[in-house]
């Protein structure tokens, strides 16, 4: 594979660990200088050779960049499906796709689960998400207890919590209703990991999924996460694939 990844930290250097052995050739575009080992690139541009393109840095940066990859007819993955809370350059972004030869991919990221939303979306009712993380990944600090900090939907709590609730965002999109998805937010002292509750709630069925993530060197974000999104780009080389 020869990538473009757009952020060169956190989440970049594990989906580059895990693919290694398949990248050809790549690349990365950061404000800062990273220790990855791509070229940097020191404008945004998409290289001509580059076949995929990888977001791996914000919310922010999918808005800023995304239309331009989607006009270049490279394939995208987007980790940062909070993006896509903004009405308004959801469909723009929705206009650029259809009129497009790429494809996007939105990994599962930090859960489960996405499969059986997908495959029962016209019978759901409601999914409830409940976030727990140690305070320190909210920014918070010295929390004797335990403390809700968010009630809401996924495009209340990404516009609050950009950098946390991703999730909320890709159960939204994958149930295609958010209003049909309410996110509550804990800041808990007492765990050490991200853990994230689904319940799914249909008319086929009752669903509950609960995730202990343990944090990746960034604690705002599951080890999970880039692990979805390395597994992701793995489908476009494997012959036998599994799951949805």
């Amino acid at each position: 594979m020869k990538i473009l990844f757009i952020g060169g930290g956190n989440i970049a250097k594990i989906v580059y660990k895990e693919l290694e052995e398949h990248i050809e050739e790549c690349w990365y575009y950061d404000i800062a200088e990273k220790d990855l080992p791509c070229k940097r690139l020191e404008s945004f541009k998409l290289p001509q050779k580059a076949d995929v393109v990888v977001e791996c840095a914000s919310v922010e940066a999918v808005r800023e960049y995304g239309i331009d990859v989607i006009r270049s007819g490279k394939d995208f993955y987007i980790i940062s499906s909070g993006a896509f809370s903004d009405a308004e350059f959801f469909n723009k972004f929705m206009v650029e796709l259809n009129n497009s030869t790429s494809t996007v991919y939105v990994p599962s990221g930090a859960v489960g689960g996405i499969d059986i939303i997908y495959a029962i979306k016209n019978f759901i009712e409601k999914v409830e998400l409940i976030t727990r993380k140690p305070p320190k990944a909210f920014g918070l600090e010295h929390l004797p207890l335990e403390q809700t900090i968010f009630t809401g939907n996924a495009i209340e709590a990404i516009s609050k919590f950009p950098q946390n609730t991703n999730v909320s965002v890709t159960l939204s999109l994958a149930v295609g209703d958010f209003n049909k998805v309410n996110v509550r937010i804990v800041a808990d002292p007492n765990v050490d990991q991200n853990i994230h509750e689904i319940n799914i709630y249909s008319s086929v069925g009752e669903y509950k999924i609960i995730h202990k993530n343990k944090p990746s060197p960034n604690p705002k974000t599951s080890y999970l996460a880039p692990l979805s999104l390395a597994a992701a780009l793995k489908k476009r080389i494997e012959k036998l694939r599994i799951g949805g």
